[in-house]
């Protein structure tokens, strides 16, 4: 069953969306979701300022929603159903590659994604790419559940693997170094330093529970986190490091602020994870990652199992450990999509940006 539409398309060699009235045709695999709210991510900036694109464009991967319609060949999820949109694959191993969605636009152009898509009352999507939840999800989590939360907080719980009393510090306070700041907390590390440049976004990790705070554009960063980081050993630095900043000329930094490890002792240095995405090269200080004996250690999506700790996250939601509604500090329409863009782009999104639907 076709179900009407209305989404934002990305034409070639421009950067303003256009609101297009679709039809949305569910393939065999595929599910239809008529969407409540959606995430705007700074990973969908990358695409807007690519003028190289040749062919129209639709963005988004991260929204809460109900199902609306489903394919043939579904059977994980019917209409009426709860869900939320993310872009990491529910079942990766059952032998079946998602793909990536296509949308027959009424100009007769096809507009494609990298995977998923989201912007738009209603989202076409592979099913591998919805997850049920429950009926009283909060639309304020349910937006950003699919990418922010879980990249962050995934890249602290997973990745990284962080235990009680590790000290760890979080480069970039946007939505995912904010989710990252929160799970540490919740998690029982300490100290947990946040470094940006913008004082308004430190003092929102605080509230996500950050014990301190690093404005980099006013003191030396790795000073300042090496100065609050003694260990009994000697060495000074965090155990973990998660660098959610996407520049590749701020890793060499972040991993100067983690701890070395001690030759003789069998104490290795601590890991840098890399969790925002760099789109350049970039160069490290080979000394200091081989002296050390320090990680510096890739991370996509928070290395999540969406099932397993979508659960973990909206129960921490539930107990109050996770102020989800925090973390959306823009809130936009449909029609106000650029501007939401626009505001992402100059820096002026402390958290998270929403779509309400």
């Amino acid at each position: 069953m076709a179900v009407q539409a209305r989404i934002a398309v990305l034409p070639p060699q421009r950067r303003d969306l256009v609101l297009h009235e679709v039809n949305l045709l569910p393939g065999p695999y595929e599910v239809v979701v008529q969407q409540q709210a959606f995430g705007v991510c700074h990973s969908q900036l990358d695409r807007i300022f690519d003028d190289n694109r040749t062919t129209p464009m639709v963005l988004g991967h991260e929204s809460t929603g109900t199902v609306a319609a489903v394919g043939s060949r579904v059977t994980y999820v019917q209409p009426g159903d709860p869900v939320v949109v993310t872009w990491i694959p529910r079942t990766p191993l059952q032998g079946r590659r998602p793909a990536p969605t296509a949308v027959a636009l009424s100009d007769g152009q096809i507009a494609t994604t990298h995977n998923t898509f989201t912007w738009g009352t209603h989202a076409l999507v592979d099913e591998q790419y919805v997850v049920k939840t429950a009926a009283d999800l909060s639309p304020d989590l349910g937006a950003i559940i699919g990418c922010a939360l879980m990249t962050g907080a995934g890249a602290v719980m997973n990745t990284a693997a962080v235990r009680a009393g590790q000290s760890v510090a979080v480069w970039g306070t946007g939505g995912v170094g904010l989710c990252a700041v929160a799970a540490a907390s919740i998690l029982g590390a300490a100290p947990i330093i946040a470094v940006d440049i913008d004082d308004d976004k430190l003092k929102l990790a605080r509230h996500f529970g950050a014990t301190d705070v690093v404005n980099a554009s006013a003191v030396d960063p790795v000073e300042a986190i090496l100065d609050r980081t003694p260990h009994a050993d000697g060495t000074r630095g965090v155990d973990i490091g998660l660098d959610c900043t996407g520049l590749g000329a701020n890793i060499p930094i972040s991993l100067a602020a983690v701890r070395p490890g001690v030759r003789g002792a069998g104490i290795r240095g601590g890991a840098d994870i890399l969790v925002g995405i760099p789109r350049v090269p970039f160069q490290l200080d080979s000394f200091d990652l081989l002296n050390g004996e320090k990680s510096l250690i890739g991370c996509v999506g928070g290395s999540c199992d969406p099932v397993r700790d979508f659960a973990t996250f909206t129960a921490w939601v539930a107990d109050g450990r996770f102020d989800a509604s925090a973390l959306v500090t823009g809130r936009y329409r449909l029609d106000d999509l650029d501007k939401a863009v626009d505001d992402l782009h100059a820096g002026r999104v402390g958290g998270r940006a929403v779509v309400e639907l």
